[in-house]
């Protein structure tokens, strides 16, 4: 059961702080024309993930310095836990986070106060994300290189934060239109799913890019055959493959709206029969995502290189 903590605080930990990010951002860039069918942001749930968010944070935090001195949390006292939040970078960036996800619980608390509180905790909830890439194997190099392999990291992860907050207001907006049965709002969804592709196809390019990057700078790419044979490239090989359903779903979910926003004559198409292809997509998408969340949270704690 101990052998399990780490990694699923891990998961726990990047799914929040992913989705925090990913779920305020979206609903301000990506759902412009459909403000009737999303002015109920899922508040309650948001507010809840931003107080677990710092918790699930601290623990992760106190089992990892455990984990590091080879003793039970149990074990663990103030001064051991001064230590290294005062000394090491895993610290600062704990320390920054936790600031940042306190900053951004508060402008969400503001929301009903001021128009620009959303704004603000997506751009906290963003900065949040980036300090991810502070410690781990992005962390392992100094100077100019250590900064350029934080910033890729911190790009890498808010660019997959923004498609997960993506694909989890539209699973929900399908779901919401097929209860209510509107046929305008049913269409309007779709036409902004449609519009979302340029979008999508950055996000994918920024993931793209910043992932090959990340690995180049991790292990070095002439030696993806030595580092294959170890469990983390296995696990390389698997968010690959997971990613790559990502992306299949993510191409049919763009031809299902491109072909319902593009009919001259939404009679021609059953509407709510395309959205329960796409409700059935994002729910594979949806669950694909969570799956490379975890092999994330897993890989993290891996050595690329064979033992």
């Amino acid at each position: 059961m101990e052998g399990w903590l780490e990694p699923t605080l891990r998961f726990a930990h990047y799914a929040l702080l992913l989705g925090l990010f990913g779920w305020t951002a979206f609903r301000l860039v990506g759902l412009r024309g459909i403000d009737p069918l999303s002015n109920d942001a899922g508040v309650g749930a948001l507010v809840f993930a931003a107080i677990a968010a710092p918790l699930v944070s601290i623990a992760l935090m106190l089992v990892s310095i455990a984990a590091m001195m080879g003793l039970p949390v149990t074990a663990l006292d103030r001064a051991m836990f001064e230590a290294m939040i005062s000394g090491t970078d895993m610290g600062t960036a704990f320390v920054v986070r936790m600031a940042l996800l306190a900053a951004g619980l508060c402008a969400l608390l503001m929301r009903r106060r001021s128009k620009r509180a959303l704004p603000v905790a997506a751009v906290l909830f963003a900065a949040a994300v980036m300090t991810l890439g502070w410690n781990g194997h992005a962390a392992a190099k100094e100077g100019f290189v250590g900064l350029l392999h934080r910033f890729n990291n911190g790009v890498h992860l808010v660019a997959a934060g923004l498609w997960l907050g993506a694909v989890s207001w539209f699973l929900r907006l399908t779901v919401k239109v097929h209860i209510q049965r509107d046929q305008m709002a049913a269409k309007a969804l779709l036409v902004t799913m449609h519009r979302f592709a340029p979008l999508g196809v950055s996000l994918v390019a920024a993931i793209a890019i910043t992932g090959f990057v990340n690995s180049q700078m991790i292990f070095g790419l002439v030696n993806s055959g030595e580092v294959l044979k170890s469990e983390y490239g296995v696990l390389l090989l698997a968010k690959l493959v997971l990613v790559g359903g990502m992306l299949s779903f993510g191409a049919r979910n763009a031809a299902v709206a491109r072909r319902v926003a593009l009919a001259q004559d939404g009679r021609k198409i059953d509407t709510y029969m395309a959205l329960a292809a796409l409700r059935r997509s994002l729910i594979g998408e949806f669950i694909v995502a969570s799956s490379v969340i975890a092999v994330v949270a897993i890989m993290g704690m891996m050595s690329p290189v064979p033992m």
